[in-house]
């Protein structure tokens, strides 16, 4: 099971993030060859868009599905014939294929000249004229005959499932080459830039969605009172009957009212019972629990979870808490190099972590979050409250990791998108490009460093493996 979250997780998020470019692509006219699903090698061919080529000037419709048969990247300029059905007023392609040229047999021979005197070719034999113009036939499924140089050619997106099933990847056509005719390198720098973003922004856009899911699930908290939102199993807080749903009211005496005021308390009192209020079906009630030094930090030393009552979210609490959620993470990922520099985060809190770190994660997360909604074995006594709220570990991971991949590839890195945008900069600026050779071989050595230093991290992952507790 967490091997399928993680697959369809991490999968789906770097999915998102080249749907982002794929639709930017589409926006902006520019054409993109391949959506592939998952990784090459290329497993089959799902579909192919309609496209279009041009023969003598000619334009014809390239029908969803066509299979060339032969390479049409080192096959323009070259004359073909082509068969075309005409519907509706426009020629559909049925079959196409490349003429063959004979090669020179005698360099001797003399220079070959048309009717009209014009050189058409020295020491080769003569080729037939090539019509300028579509010959017409009685209208039937391929009746109309093309022969010429095919000069232009827009073959669609061919869209592929690969075999490495880890999310996907877009093929635009010209993506390093300004030569290449309606290419992305070859457009302008204002669409460069938009089709950069966007995949970044499709990946902040998932976060906002799923935060404001977790939101709708779970409410907006009401500050002014502090509840007890989950019971650690033989912990202090249940062996002194602690129950999850409980509001607490005084801690040693003092009445608290925000998350900060309990966890002060409960630290001052630490290894010595405290006595404390709560409010229980409605009814007050006294408890002594003692909260230990000795058990896990990450545990707590009561073993409770605290949180605020909570009630339904509006419409708009769900959409703005998305945006702020989403902000709020997005900064505290670009604070994280400030902190290590300030000493406000220790280094090993902010150390990067591979799939296999990722994978122990969300094992975790897949376990809290079945647990949480598994009914109770032994019957529960009517109106007894549940010992832990239903978790979200899951989606809120999803959230995490869908901040820190679009943060991560809009950092001015090359090889990367926000190195890329770092490159068109200069374009917008001063009206000068880099050239693009110089790019390809600074981006090429980038994403060489990349795989290294993301094959370390991964080996890091066994050689020093990270512990990692969900709260």
């Amino acid at each position: 099971m967490t091997l399928l979250v993680v697959v369809i997780v991490f999968g789906g998020m770097v999915f998102m993030h080249e749907f982002g470019h794929f639709l930017a692509d589409r926006y902006f006219k520019i054409e993109v060859e391949e959506f592939g699903f998952g990784f090459p090698p290329k497993m089959l061919r799902l579909w192919q868009s309609k496209g279009s080529l041009i023969i003598n000037g000619q334009n014809v419709e390239i029908p969803r599905n066509f299979k060339f048969p032969f390479d049409w990247h080192e096959n323009t300029q070259k004359p073909v014939k082509a068969t075309a059905d005409m519907l509706d007023n426009q020629l559909v392609l049925r079959s196409i294929e490349l003429v063959k040229v004979e090669k020179p047999v005698d360099p001797s021979l003399p220079t070959v000249v048309d009717q009209n005197g014009n050189v058409i070719g020295h020491g080769l034999e003569p080729l037939p004229a090539l019509p300028s113009k579509v010959s017409q036939a009685p209208l039937q499924r391929g009746a109309v005959e093309l022969n010429g140089v095919l000069s232009e050619i827009h073959p669609g997106t061919e869209f592929t499932l690969n075999w490495l099933p880890i999310g996907g990847f877009v093929r635009p056509r010209g993506e390093n080459d300004p030569n290449v005719m309606d290419g992305l390198a070859a457009a302008n720098p204002w669409k460069r830039l938009g089709v950069l973003f966007a995949g970044p922004f499709m990946n902040l856009l998932t976060a906002i969605v799923v935060t404001s899911v977790i939101i709708a699930q779970t409410g907006v908290g009401v500050p002014g009172k502090v509840l007890i939102e989950s019971v650690s199993d033989n912990s202090p807080a249940q062996q002194a009957g602690i129950q999850a749903n409980d509001i607490l009211i005084t801690v040693a005496g003092k009445p608290v009212s925000t998350l900060d005021e309990a966890k002060a308390l409960i630290r001052a009192g630490i290894d010595t019972p405290l006595e404390m209020t709560f409010e229980r079906d409605g009814k007050q009630i006294t408890l002594t629990a003692t909260p230990l030094s000795s058990r896990p930090a990450e545990q707590g030393a009561l073993g409770i979870g605290l949180s605020y009552p909570r009630r339904s979210a509006t419409a708009g609490e769900i959409i703005s808490g998305g945006f702020a959620y989403t902000g709020l993470q997005a900064a505290g990922i670009l604070y994280m190099p400030i902190g290590l520099i300030r000493g406000a985060i220790a280094p090993g809190d902010a150390r990067l972590i591979g799939m296999k770190g990722i994978y122990d994660i969300f094992g975790q997360a897949v376990q809290r979050d079945t647990e949480s909604r598994q009914v109770p074995s032994t019957p529960v006594t009517p109106g007894t409250p549940p010992t832990t709220q239903p978790t979200n570990y899951i989606l809120s991971l999803i959230a995490m990791l869908s901040v820190s991949l679009a943060v991560f590839n809009l950092l001015p890195i090359p090889a990367l998108d926000g190195g890329r945008i770092l490159f068109t900069l200069p374009e917008i600026l001063f009206r000068r490009r880099i050239p693009y050779k110089l790019e390809n071989v600074i981006n090429g050595v980038a994403m060489l460093l990349l795989i290294a230093l993301m094959i370390f991290i991964n080996a890091m992952d066994f050689i020093n493996p990270v512990n990692i507790k969900l709260p």
